[in-house]
C-alpha cells in the first residue's frame, strides 16, 4: 500500500535477537501467557485481544506507552472499559488523558496521526499540518472525510492547498494507522492452548520455577529478594539444589 511505511526502521539488532527467547522464558517463569500471530504486529494482537475481552464483559488495562494503542481507550463511563498503564510511571491513562494530549477523543486519534504524520512509522502526513492544527480542523469539520469534502472552505491558503493536494495520501495513512482488531483465532498461537480470553489467565505462582529462572540468568539480587519475601510471608521455602550439590 505504501512502501515507505516503517521503512525508516533498520533491521533488528543482532544482539537483541537472542533475547527474544529470554523474554519468553521470563514470561513462562512468571506464569504469563504469551500470544503471537505470525505476519501481524503486536499492536494488532493487543487490539484483537482487547476487543475480545470487552465482548466477553472484561475490563482491559494495556501495559504500554505506545501512542497507537491509545486508539483503543474507551470513553469515560463505558463498561466494560479499556485503559492503558504507563510503564514508566505506572499512571493510568484514560480517555480524558488522550484528549488532553492530542486534543481529540481516542476514536479520532488515528485521524490526527494521519493528518499530522507519525515519524516513528515514517508517515509524513499533510505538509504544514501538525497535531494541534489537525485537532482544530477535525473539531471544526467533524470527521476526516468531511474535512476533505469541504477542504475548499478552509480559510488558510497553505492548509487548504496541502489538504487538497494530499487528500488521497492522508486517507491511505489513515488505513495504515488503524489497528487490526480482527485477527482470526486460528492465526494466533500462545504458550497455552488458546481458547479465547478465559485461557489467558496467569498460571499459579511457582516459586521454584521463578527461582530457577533467576539463577540461570544470574540475577542474584532477585534471588535474594525472592527468598526474603517468601520467608517473610511464612512460606516454608527451600531453593532447588544447585548443579554442584
Amino acid at each position: 500500500m505504501y512502501p515507505e511505511y516503517k521503512a525508516n526502521r533498520g533491521p533488528c539488532p543482532e544482539d537483541l535477537v537472542p533475547q527474544f527467547a529470554l523474554v519468553r522464558d521470563a514470561a513462562e517463569a512468571f506464569g504469563v501467557v504469551q500470544v503471537e500471530a505470525a505476519g501481524y504486529e503486536a499492536d494488532d494482537v493487543i487490539a484483537t485481544l482487547a476487543r475480545q475481552a470487552v465482548e466477553d464483559g472484561l475490563d482491559v488495562d494495556i501495559f504500554s506507552g505506545d501512542k497507537d494503542l491509545m486508539q483503543l481507550i474507551t470513553p469515560l463511563g463505558a463498561e466494560p472499559s479499556v485503559h492503558m498503564i504507563d510503564p514508566m510511571h505506572f499512571d493510568r491513562v484514560d480517555h480524558d488523558d488522550v484528549i488532553k494530549k492530542w486534543g481529540v477523543p481516542s476514536d479520532m486519534l488515528g485521524d490526527v496521526l494521519a493528518l499530522a504524520g507519525d515519524a516513528a512509522d515514517n508517515i509524513p502526513g499533510a505538509p504544514g499540518i501538525g497535531p494541534k492544527i489537525a485537532a482544530t480542523l477535525l473539531h471544526e469539520y467533524g470527521t476526516l472525510s468531511n474535512l476533505f469534502a469541504q477542504a475548499d472552505n478552509v480559510k488558510q491558503k497553505k492548509r487548504r492547498e496541502s489538504l487538497i493536494e494530499n487528500a488521497e495520501k492522508v486517507l491511505l495513512f489513515r488505513e495504515l494507522v488503524t489497528l487490526d482488531d480482527s485477527i482470526p483465532a486460528n492465526k494466533m498461537t500462545s504458550s497455552t492452548l488458546f481458547q479465547g480470553m478465559s485461557s489467558l489467565r496467569m498460571s499459579s505462582f511457582d516459586s521454584n520455577r521463578l527461582f530457577d529462572f533467576y539463577k540461570r540468568m544470574e540475577l542474584n539480587a532477585c534471588q535474594n529478594q525472592l527468598q526474603s519475601r517468601l520467608r517473610s510471608s511464612g512460606v516454608n521455602y527451600k531453593p532447588p539444589p544447585s548443579s554442584e550439590e
